[in-house]
């Protein structure tokens, strides 16, 4: 084939507010009437305060309707033809076109100043849409479930049973665990052992993080520093928790945290799961672990490389495991690639080998989400880059 397959793994989808209610149950219907006027308002609030909304109102001019891929499908296929992509990942989406679910089940999930009941029936609402999104095209639409695991774990697997009979791929679990027992708790070991033996990839994402006063100077400076911190610790919960041990053929993804810095956390976790003068005080800790942190997160564990993707991340591609590695848009997303993705692969990708952007772009992603190969090469036949395109000198 000529061209390159493209799965992007950081891709974003919601109902506009108000069209949650209809994936809402009824008794709960009183309270999305109550907290959608606030939910609007903090989120008009939030792009005023962080100047999203002067930067998003420009950046939409003359995209507009192609924004509506957030929950139209036949927008979205069509801005993924353009784009060059096959099939993608789909989170919830957030701030951006005002489309988070509803009661505090969005991106963040924040597992205090919430009613876990009514977060409860937000996910539950993304996850009907999200199945019903996706049965429209399974093979381009690889759905995720937002499961909120740190609350009662039986009711959460019976969450990953319904989204894996009902299509979904993969879940996305809380970032932030706040006093909830935190991922190296075994209480989590029916969800992990459903997720191997049906390969529902588990996920976390970046944006979640703790409250942030940002009328202080520098809290954004705070918080640019400390995302991906928050995105990626429970990882090394399941690492030294033995999560991976225990449930080898678990997959794990952590998206759009950058790329840049992730060997330095392979290697210091590799240093501190070692056997040092300096921690023989601290006792046994790596008993159950059979392998070394990097081998679990080599075996286990892939990065969904999108926004933060540049230089930086194709620098390191092999100190990750260039079988690690999986690109993507993040579309709606204005600090995404679209609507100039062929721009940006152009400018980091260019001349790179063969092998390394046929695993970054499609290839690790077949791998992880174990997708159908046959049929998405088929569309790639059609809509995907050019090989060509990258031969030479990057642009």
């Amino acid at each position: 084939m000529d061209r390159y397959l493209i799965v992007s793994t950081d891709g974003h989808a919601g109902l506009p507010m108000e069209g949650y209610r209809d994936y809402v149950e009824s008794k709960y219907h009183a309270a999305f009437d109550e907290a959608l006027p606030i939910q609007r308002e903090l989120t008009r609030k939030a792009e005023e305060r962080l100047l999203i909304a002067e930067f998003n109102d420009k950046w939409r001019q003359g995209i507009e309707d192609d924004l509506k891929g957030a929950w139209d499908g036949a927008v979205r296929n069509r801005v993924l033809d353009g784009d060059g992509v096959a099939a993608e990942v789909l989170f919830p989406d957030g701030i951006t076109e005002q489309n988070a679910p509803p009661f505090g089940a969005g991106l963040g999930l924040r597992p205090w100043g919430i009613d876990p009941e009514l977060q409860w029936a937000g996910a539950r609402a993304h996850n009907r849409w999200m199945a019903e999104f996706c049965s429209e095209d399974p093979l381009r639409r690889i759905g995720l479930a937002i499961v909120l695991l740190l609350y009662d774990v039986d009711e959460a697997l019976r969450e990953v049973k319904w989204a894996y009979d009902n299509g979904l791929r993969g879940i996305l679990i809380p970032a932030l665990m706040g006093e909830r027992e935190p991922y190296n708790h075994p209480r989590y070991y029916p969800v992990w052992e459903f997720c191997q033996e049906h390969n529902m990839v588990v996920h976390t994402h970046s944006g979640p993080s703790p409250d942030y006063d940002y009328d202080l100077p520098g809290a954004i400076g705070v918080f640019l520093t400390e995302f991906a911190w928050w995105a990626s610790r429970p990882l090394w919960h399941m690492i030294f928790g033995g999560v991976f041990e225990k449930f080898p053929r678990l997959h794990f993804a952590l998206t759009e945290v950058s790329e840049f810095w992730v060997p330095d956390l392979l290697e210091l976790m590799d240093v501190r799961a070692s056997v040092k003068h300096t921690s023989g005080k601290l006792g046994d800790f790596r008993s159950n672990l059979t392998l070394r942190p990097s081998e679990y997160f080599r075996r286990n564990c892939w990065i969904g490389a999108s926004a933060l993707f540049d230089e930086g991340s194709t620098a390191v591609r092999h100190e990750i495991g260039i079988d690690r590695v999986m690109w993507g848009t993040d579309y709606p997303h204005p600090e995404g690639s679209w609507p100039n993705t062929r721009e940006k692969l152009m400018t980091y990708m260019k001349g790179l080998p063969e092998t390394d952007l046929e695993a970054m772009l499609g290839g690790n992603a077949l791998d992880c989400y174990q997708l159908d190969a046959t049929g998405l090469n088929a569309i790639a036949a059609r809509i995907g880059p050019r090989r060509d395109d990258f031969v030479g000198e990057a642009a």
